[in-house]
């Protein structure tokens, strides 16, 4: 197995450096990053704050500030206090309990308080359907009924909710060589959603689509691209179909640089108001993680890279360029230069008006 790893690290490598060219020299225009996981602790919060200065990321938002009112809530309330305006966070549910009747009073509850503490929205990891579990052992659905109370609160309250439905399509098939994310499994495992009884992509998706269905005055953010980057037409379909909806672009740019550029370029067009420039950047006391696993430690200048291959794509129009996270697949993508005035909403007029804005006329 470390044999095997190692070869492979050599042909990632390789292949990398066959893939590598010169960046553009560093943009200027200022992005809010609304899709960011920092630990929130002092090193942490610094480490960050000297990245995000060096790579023009004004605002950020963090999807991981815990629930109401463990430990890590408590830290990232002390953050938002220390940066103001600049940060803002999603809080997450207390899975604890789930078959308790009382369970959905109490994580609407919880999010209220968390609002009214200054959160913005509450983030919905994949494992809402991929992991987390009844008493009887069954995993619990995207739509599952328990969640009706929370997602109304949410509309009562004005808060977004985040989610994370499924995952690449990639990791719902074998594991094996033959797959185009073999590198990226080996040294994830735990990613790969194949074989026991894990429910396919199209029943998680159909999950998640009732859910937004039966509560329209919800507004819900599809984080990834709704998950489904590989099939554009798939999520212009979504967009239209659910005006309460938004979608990110956090950590799935190798999948959307697939498509032709002129494609994506007219996607991006059409929903410009709908969509939100995010990275998946995490900060935490193992290091850095930019957009996926790193199988060897990153520092602040992958970090650069990694924020001016974002910026590559959205605003040159350069073709065959390296992706922003190589380990996610050997290809390179072609940029969709987009007009500035779509810029300006993706990089932050977009988060300013759903996030920041809201938040204020709130206070």
């Amino acid at each position: 197995m470390i044999s095997a790893r190692l070869n492979l690290i050599l042909v990632f490598c390789l292949l990398g450096c066959q893939q590598s060219q010169p960046l553009s020299a560093p943009s200027k225009r200022p992005i809010i990053d609304s899709h960011v996981h920092i630990t929130p602790t002092a090193a942490c919060l610094e480490r960050a704050l000297a990245i995000f200065a060096a790579n023009g990321i004004t605002k950020f938002c963090t999807k991981s500030a815990g629930f109401y009112p463990n430990p890590r809530y408590q830290a990232t309330l002390q953050i938002k206090e220390k940066l103001g305006a600049r940060f803002a966070f999603f809080v997450n549910l207390d899975w604890r309990g789930i078959d308790d009747p009382r369970w959905s009073a109490r994580e609407a509850q919880r999010l209220a308080q968390a609002v009214a503490a200054g959160a913005r929205g509450l983030k919905i990891f994949k494992n809402l359907g991929l992991g987390i579990r009844d008493q009887t052992g069954k995993l619990l659905a995207v739509d599952d009924p328990r969640l009706d109370p929370i997602m109304a609160k949410a509309a009562e309250l004005g808060a977004i909710v985040a989610l994370h439905t499924a995952d690449p399509e990639a990791f719902f098939a074998a594991p094996d060589p033959f797959s185009e994310r073999y590198l990226e499994l080996l040294f994830a495992p735990s990613w790969s959603f194949y074989g026991q009884d894990f429910p396919d992509r199209a029943t998680l998706f159909a999950a998640r689509n009732r859910l937004l269905a039966r509560h329209p005055g919800t507004t819900f953010l599809g984080i990834h691209l709704a998950n489904n980057p590989e099939d554009l037409d798939y999520v212009d379909r979504l967009l239209d179909t659910h005006p309460n909806l938004y979608v990110d672009t956090s950590a799935r740019l190798g999948e959307i640089g697939r498509h032709p550029a002129e494609k994506v370029r007219a996607f991006f067009i059409k929903h410009q108001d709908r969509i939100l420039f995010g990275s998946d950047i995490i900060v935490s006391p193992a290091g850095l993680q930019l957009g996926s696993v790193s199988i060897w430690p990153d520092n602040d200048q992958d970090a650069d890279r990694f924020y001016q291959a974002h910026r590559d794509f959205f605003e040159s129009n350069r073709r065959g360029i390296a992706h922003p996270t190589p380990i996610q697949g050997f290809w390179t993508v072609d940029a969709i230069g987009l007009p500035e005035a779509v810029l300006e909403k993706i990089y932050r007029g977009n988060a300013e008006k759903l996030i920041w804005t809201s938040s204020a006329k709130r206070q």
